[in-house]
Protein backbone atom coordinates (compact mmCIF):
# COMPACT_ATOMS: atom_id res chain seq x y z
CA UNK A 1 0.00 0.00 0.00
CA UNK A 2 1.52 3.16 -1.11
CA UNK A 3 2.06 6.00 1.53
CA UNK A 4 -0.26 9.44 2.00
CA UNK A 5 1.00 12.15 0.54
CA UNK A 6 1.04 15.53 2.37
CA UNK A 7 1.54 18.77 1.03
CA UNK A 8 3.12 20.72 3.99
CA UNK A 9 2.62 24.49 3.28
CA UNK A 10 4.83 26.41 6.45
CA UNK A 11 7.14 29.30 6.34
CA UNK A 12 9.12 28.72 9.68
CA UNK A 13 11.69 26.60 8.59
CA UNK A 14 12.36 25.07 12.25
CA UNK A 15 8.61 24.40 12.02
CA UNK A 16 8.34 22.77 8.81
CA UNK A 17 11.59 20.39 9.51
CA UNK A 18 10.08 19.11 12.69
CA UNK A 19 6.67 18.49 11.38
CA UNK A 20 8.38 17.06 7.95
CA UNK A 21 10.11 14.80 10.21
CA UNK A 22 7.61 13.59 12.49
CA UNK A 23 5.58 12.89 9.23
CA UNK A 24 8.03 11.37 7.61
CA UNK A 25 8.63 8.79 10.88
CA UNK A 26 5.00 8.17 10.54
CA UNK A 27 5.09 7.04 7.42
CA UNK A 28 3.54 9.67 5.42
CA UNK A 29 5.44 11.27 2.17
CA UNK A 30 6.04 14.50 2.33
CA UNK A 31 6.27 17.72 -0.05
CA UNK A 32 7.14 20.96 1.53
CA UNK A 33 6.28 24.54 0.44
CA UNK A 34 6.79 27.67 2.30
CA UNK A 35 5.05 30.00 0.27
CA UNK A 36 1.19 30.09 -1.78
CA UNK A 37 3.07 30.10 -4.86
CA UNK A 38 5.22 27.17 -4.62
CA UNK A 39 1.84 24.95 -2.79
CA UNK A 40 -0.04 25.81 -6.09
CA UNK A 41 2.35 24.56 -8.16
CA UNK A 42 2.68 21.87 -6.21
CA UNK A 43 -0.76 20.95 -5.46
CA UNK A 44 -1.18 20.86 -9.81
CA UNK A 45 2.16 18.47 -10.28
CA UNK A 46 1.59 16.17 -7.69
CA UNK A 47 -1.62 13.92 -6.11
CA UNK A 48 -1.96 14.58 -2.42
CA UNK A 49 -4.35 13.52 0.27
CA UNK A 50 -3.70 15.77 3.03
CA UNK A 51 -2.71 19.74 3.10
CA UNK A 52 -1.33 20.63 6.18
CA UNK A 53 -1.75 24.57 5.96
CA UNK A 54 -0.39 27.19 7.80
CA UNK A 55 -2.59 30.22 7.81
CA UNK A 56 0.08 33.32 7.42
CA UNK A 57 2.30 32.71 4.33
CA UNK A 58 5.06 35.13 3.30
CA UNK A 59 2.62 35.54 0.12
CA UNK A 60 -0.35 35.77 1.24
CA UNK A 61 -3.21 34.02 3.35
CA UNK A 62 -2.94 29.79 3.11
CA UNK A 63 -7.14 30.27 3.42
CA UNK A 64 -7.21 31.41 -0.32
CA UNK A 65 -5.00 28.64 -1.42
CA UNK A 66 -7.59 26.31 0.65
CA UNK A 67 -10.78 28.13 -1.43
CA UNK A 68 -8.83 27.55 -4.35
CA UNK A 69 -8.04 23.65 -4.41
CA UNK A 70 -12.05 23.56 -3.14
CA UNK A 71 -12.53 25.99 -6.24
CA UNK A 72 -10.96 22.99 -8.75
CA UNK A 73 -12.16 20.12 -7.20
CA UNK A 74 -8.74 18.75 -5.51
CA UNK A 75 -9.62 15.86 -2.91
CA UNK A 76 -6.97 16.69 -0.54
CA UNK A 77 -8.51 17.11 3.43
CA UNK A 78 -7.43 20.45 4.75
CA UNK A 79 -5.63 20.94 8.06
CA UNK A 80 -5.06 24.47 8.95
CA UNK A 81 -2.30 25.53 11.24
CA UNK A 82 -1.99 28.85 12.68
CA UNK A 83 -1.73 31.23 15.62
CA UNK A 84 -4.60 32.78 15.15
CA UNK A 85 -7.39 31.50 17.47
CA UNK A 86 -10.26 34.21 17.29
CA UNK A 87 -13.86 32.01 16.45
CA UNK A 88 -13.63 35.02 13.33
CA UNK A 89 -10.48 33.78 11.82
CA UNK A 90 -11.74 29.82 12.15
CA UNK A 91 -14.94 30.65 10.78
CA UNK A 92 -12.79 32.10 7.89
CA UNK A 93 -10.75 28.72 7.88
CA UNK A 94 -13.84 26.31 7.69
CA UNK A 95 -15.94 29.11 5.11
CA UNK A 96 -12.77 28.12 2.86
CA UNK A 97 -13.28 24.78 2.92
CA UNK A 98 -10.75 23.49 5.53
CA UNK A 99 -11.52 20.22 7.19
CA UNK A 100 -9.93 21.16 10.74
CA UNK A 101 -8.19 23.59 12.16
CA UNK A 102 -5.76 23.26 15.03
CA UNK A 103 -3.81 26.45 16.77
CA UNK A 104 -0.21 26.98 17.67
CA UNK A 105 1.32 26.04 19.42
CA UNK A 106 0.18 22.56 19.53
CA UNK A 107 0.95 18.62 20.22
CA UNK A 108 2.49 16.85 17.36
CA UNK A 109 0.77 13.84 18.47
CA UNK A 110 -2.27 15.64 18.06
CA UNK A 111 -1.79 16.78 14.95
CA UNK A 112 -1.04 13.20 13.60
CA UNK A 113 -4.37 12.02 15.30
CA UNK A 114 -6.25 14.40 13.05
CA UNK A 115 -4.45 13.49 9.97
CA UNK A 116 -5.11 9.74 11.16
CA UNK A 117 -9.09 10.91 11.54
CA UNK A 118 -9.18 13.04 8.28
CA UNK A 119 -7.39 10.42 6.33
CA UNK A 120 -10.07 7.61 7.58
CA UNK A 121 -12.66 10.20 6.26
CA UNK A 122 -11.51 9.63 2.17
CA UNK A 123 -10.93 12.26 -0.68
CA UNK A 124 -13.05 15.52 -0.40
CA UNK A 125 -16.27 15.49 -2.42
CA UNK A 126 -16.41 18.02 -5.36
CA UNK A 127 -18.83 20.38 -4.19
CA UNK A 128 -21.84 19.66 -6.55
CA UNK A 129 -24.30 22.51 -8.51
CA UNK A 130 -27.66 22.41 -6.78
CA UNK A 131 -30.93 23.96 -7.25
CA UNK A 132 -33.21 25.65 -4.51
CA UNK A 133 -36.63 25.87 -6.92
CA UNK A 134 -38.64 28.27 -3.77
CA UNK A 135 -36.41 31.14 -4.80
CA UNK A 136 -35.01 30.09 -8.23
CA UNK A 137 -31.50 30.38 -6.96
CA UNK A 138 -28.64 28.20 -7.96
CA UNK A 139 -26.23 26.98 -5.17
CA UNK A 140 -22.71 25.50 -5.33
CA UNK A 141 -20.15 24.90 -1.99
CA UNK A 142 -21.09 28.20 -0.03
CA UNK A 143 -21.85 30.21 -3.17
CA UNK A 144 -25.24 31.43 -4.60
CA UNK A 145 -27.16 33.13 -7.07
CA UNK A 146 -30.80 34.16 -7.85
CA UNK A 147 -31.82 33.45 -11.39
CA UNK A 148 -34.79 35.10 -13.17
CA UNK A 149 -38.07 33.36 -14.05
CA UNK A 150 -37.03 32.82 -17.77
CA UNK A 151 -33.20 31.77 -16.79
CA UNK A 152 -35.00 29.32 -14.42
CA UNK A 153 -36.69 28.06 -17.15
CA UNK A 154 -33.74 28.25 -19.55
CA UNK A 155 -31.22 26.23 -17.50
CA UNK A 156 -33.98 23.03 -16.18
CA UNK A 157 -33.03 20.86 -19.21
CA UNK A 158 -29.47 21.72 -18.83
CA UNK A 159 -29.40 20.65 -15.42
CA UNK A 160 -31.42 17.74 -15.93
CA UNK A 161 -29.25 16.34 -18.84
CA UNK A 162 -25.51 17.19 -16.98
CA UNK A 163 -23.07 16.29 -19.67
CA UNK A 164 -25.54 15.79 -22.65
CA UNK A 165 -26.02 18.19 -25.32
CA UNK A 166 -29.80 20.07 -25.21
CA UNK A 167 -30.96 21.10 -28.63
CA UNK A 168 -31.54 24.92 -29.26
CA UNK A 169 -35.52 23.84 -30.25
CA UNK A 170 -35.94 22.14 -26.70
CA UNK A 171 -34.64 24.78 -24.79
CA UNK A 172 -36.34 27.81 -26.69
CA UNK A 173 -39.42 25.41 -25.67
CA UNK A 174 -38.22 25.04 -21.82
CA UNK A 175 -38.28 28.96 -21.53
CA UNK A 176 -41.07 29.95 -24.09
CA UNK A 177 -43.62 27.91 -24.65
CA UNK A 178 -45.71 28.53 -27.37
CA UNK A 179 -45.14 32.13 -27.30
CA UNK A 180 -45.13 33.41 -31.16
CA UNK A 181 -42.14 35.29 -32.56
CA UNK A 182 -39.53 34.46 -30.50
CA UNK A 183 -36.36 33.70 -32.38
CA UNK A 184 -34.12 31.20 -31.83
CA UNK A 185 -31.50 34.05 -31.04
CA UNK A 186 -33.24 34.79 -28.10
CA UNK A 187 -31.43 31.07 -26.67
CA UNK A 188 -28.02 32.61 -27.15
CA UNK A 189 -28.36 35.73 -25.50
CA UNK A 190 -30.11 34.19 -22.07
CA UNK A 191 -27.36 31.61 -22.33
CA UNK A 192 -24.93 34.39 -22.14
CA UNK A 193 -26.87 35.77 -19.08
CA UNK A 194 -26.59 31.91 -17.67
CA UNK A 195 -22.89 31.76 -18.03
CA UNK A 196 -22.37 34.97 -16.12
CA UNK A 197 -24.72 33.95 -13.35
CA UNK A 198 -22.29 30.72 -13.16
CA UNK A 199 -19.41 33.13 -13.12
CA UNK A 200 -20.20 33.99 -9.80
CA UNK A 201 -20.76 31.44 -8.09
CA UNK A 202 -16.25 31.02 -8.85
CA UNK A 203 -16.83 27.25 -9.69
CA UNK A 204 -15.93 24.95 -12.88
CA UNK A 205 -19.58 24.71 -14.14
CA UNK A 206 -19.99 26.07 -17.49
CA UNK A 207 -22.44 25.90 -20.41
CA UNK A 208 -20.68 24.96 -23.76
CA UNK A 209 -21.99 26.02 -27.08
CA UNK A 210 -22.14 22.59 -29.58
CA UNK A 211 -21.77 23.83 -33.22
CA UNK A 212 -24.83 22.99 -34.85
CA UNK A 213 -27.14 21.08 -32.15
CA UNK A 214 -27.19 23.03 -29.30
CA UNK A 215 -25.75 23.40 -25.17
CA UNK A 216 -24.55 21.52 -22.72
CA UNK A 217 -23.81 21.78 -18.96
CA UNK A 218 -20.45 20.49 -17.91
CA UNK A 219 -18.93 20.09 -14.43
Amino acid sequence: MNAARVLLVEDDVGVARMLERGLAQAGYAVDWSRTLQDAVARAGQLSHDLVVLDRMLPDGDGADLCAALRKFGHPARVCMLTARDALEDKLRGFDAGADDYLVKPFEFDELLARLHALGRRGPAERPELRRVEVDRTLVLGHRKVKLTKREWALIQPLLEHRGQTVRREDLLAAAWGGEDAVSTNAVDVYVGYLRRKLAELDGDVRIDTIRGEGFRLNE
